[in-house]
């Protein structure tokens, strides 16, 4: 009875024992992104497919498909973006793709594939730049996990046209004539007004003169017939 007990209790610590070791295997590990993949945009990755989950996005959203390593599975799924209004920081825990995950511009769900959540798709604003990732995974697993492909859209402008400016009211090629090139200069009469009225004395004297020279000439044959 003591030896049955004795192999009892070693069989109990040998399992134990195994359990003990075999517990931290299954437990989650952390995986980078593969640094090949970042950082991109999605219209710069090398690989676009719009199927799926990322069909029928509207056009300024961008689609991300990523796929965890080896035999693993995701349990949440952590990525950073840059964006025209900052940083942003997503994180991916939802399994159940009518309740994703979700904030400010980003929505994303863990998908099944067997017994794993071997994908994880995610939905952005148009536009966005993927420079950092990290996931939590269970099972066989590898160093990295991968973005599979993206669905990208168009970025809307965000810059408004500038408004003319108010101080340009006039046409620059039509300039407001000066008043020396619509004015034409007055005629300078002064000078010949004058001399129009010397030359008319002088006339009227010369021909004073001329009257007074023949009326003596006409006096002195008078005289000269009354002798």
């Amino acid at each position: 009875m003591r030896r049955i007990r004795l192999f009892r209790l070693i069989a109990v610590a040998t399992v134990a024992t195994v359990f003990g070791f075999a517990t931290p295997a299954l437990a989650d590990s952390t995986v980078a992104i593969n640094t090949d993949h970042v950082p991109t945009t999605a219209e710069g990755f090398d690989k676009h497919e719009c199927t799926g989950p990322l069909a029928d996005l509207d056009e300024d959203q961008d689609g991300w498909h990523f796929v965890a390593p080896g035999q693993a599975s995701f349990s949440s799924v952590t990525l950073d973006f840059h964006t025209p209004g900052g940083d942003v920081h997503v994180v991916i825990t939802s399994t159940d793709s009518t309740t994703p995950s979700t904030g400010s511009g980003w929505e994303g769900f863990l998908d099944n594939a067997g017994d794993a959540e071997k994908h994880a798709y995610l939905i952005t604003d148009a536009g966005w730049t993927l420079f950092a990732g990290s996931a939590e995974v269970s099972g066989e697993t590898q160093d990295f996990f991968n973005l599979s492909h993206t669905c990208p859209g168009t970025p809307t402008d965000e810059s408004p046209s500038p408004s003319p400016s108010t101080s340009e009211s006039h046409d620059p090629g039509s300039p407001s004539p000066s008043i020396s090139e619509s004015t034409p200069p007055l005629p300078k009469t002064g000078t010949a007004i004058m001399s129009i009225a010397l030359s008319g004395l002088g006339a009227v004297a010369v021909g004073a003169g001329i009257l007074l020279v023949l009326r003596r000439r006409r006096d002195a044959l008078l005289s000269g017939s009354d002798e």
